[in-house]
């Protein structure tokens, strides 16, 4: 007997950006081992990135270990760092266009999460190999905007006892009045001023700033940092090297708290009280441009990869 349920519901932005752009696709993510006959389908769905994906991770990992190794005094040179981005990309590209993720492929004992699936090679995206190449140059670009700018000094320069956070792969939760909220910080320092950033490897929106006060929520539960009194800044790398900073107002701190508690209960609402969750309380989006380059395309649309 299949006793499958889904995992306890928590809050991440990510997880409303999905359930606003579309309930259904959020409906796979969260229950997607509820069926015996598609879990292992909606798994392997689910586990999909794409190349822009994939290249602002990088670049994100790249920047992580290139700040840990300034903290230790062996600094990364800017060459080692592109080689390092460029490693990464083949690898997991590799990874991808030989299918490792599939259970046919894959070596004994490990497991698909372990294996990048590309959404460009599982849909047969043309010219992948080209778009890759442009995921390098893009990545690139933002390590070298990023190693040239002034805030790069800045924190170089400053006392690394003062840095209190650097990007690490598990996700770090906190409570907001009994609601789990999962967050990932880039990176987290005391100049003057205790500070948050954020890398931007894409364009600017306007749910940026909400996702910053989120994380100014999780500093006041884990450092006890005032949001009010917190510098958060989005740092965008590329075409060029763009920085928006602000420090929160009381009304943006309570506006962003009720934005979570709000959306979380929308998804309670659709939890089911015993037995799967019905999926016709979830429907596809009627924005269909969403569904180009949605990984569950083909649940709705039979486009098999």
């Amino acid at each position: 007997m299949d006793t499958w349920q889904p995992a306890t519901l928590c809050w991440s932005i990510s997880k409303h950006r999905e359930f606003e752009r579309c309930r259904r696709a959020y409906f796979y993510n969260r229950f997607w081992g509820q069926d015996s006959k598609t879990k292992y389908q909606l798994y392997k769905l689910r586990m999909m990135t794409t190349l822009p994906a994939m290249r602002g991770d990088v670049v994100h990992t790249v920047i992580a270990e290139m700040l840990r190794s300034v903290r230790t005094g062996q600094i990364i040179s800017l060459d080692a760092a592109k080689k390092r981005v460029t490693d990464l990309l083949r690898q997991r590209f590799i990874e991808s266009a030989k299918r490792l993720w599939h259970r046919d492929n894959r070596p004994p004992g490990r497991k698909m999460h372990e294996f990048t699936n590309l959404f460009e090679h599982y849909y047969k995206v043309p010219d992948a190999v080209e778009r890759v190449r442009e995921a390098r140059r893009i990545a690139w670009s933002c390590i070298e905007t990023l190693t040239s700018s002034q805030l790069w000094s800045q924190i170089t320069s400053s006392d690394p006892s003062g840095w209190i956070e650097i990007e690490k792969e598990v996700f770090r939760s906190f409570d907001l009045e009994g609601i789990q909220v999962h967050t990932k910080i880039d990176f987290a320092y005391t100049n003057g001023i205790p500070t948050i950033i954020d890398w931007k490897t894409g364009e600017q929106t306007d749910q940026d700033r909400e996702q910053l006060i989120v994380y100014a929520l999780y500093a006041r539960s884990k450092w006890d940092w005032d949001p009010t009194q917190v510098q958060l800044s989005a740092v965008y790398l590329y075409p060029e090297f763009a920085m928006d900073s602000f420090i929160p107002t009381a009304d943006g701190v309570l506006k962003t708290e009720r934005l979570i508690k709000s959306s979380f209960e929308e998804m309670l609402e659709l939890e089911s009280a015993c037995g799967p969750a019905d999926i016709d309380l979830f429907p596809p989006t009627e924005n269909t441009a969403n569904c180009r380059w949605c990984r569950f395309r083909e649940m709705c649309f039979g486009i098999w990869g």
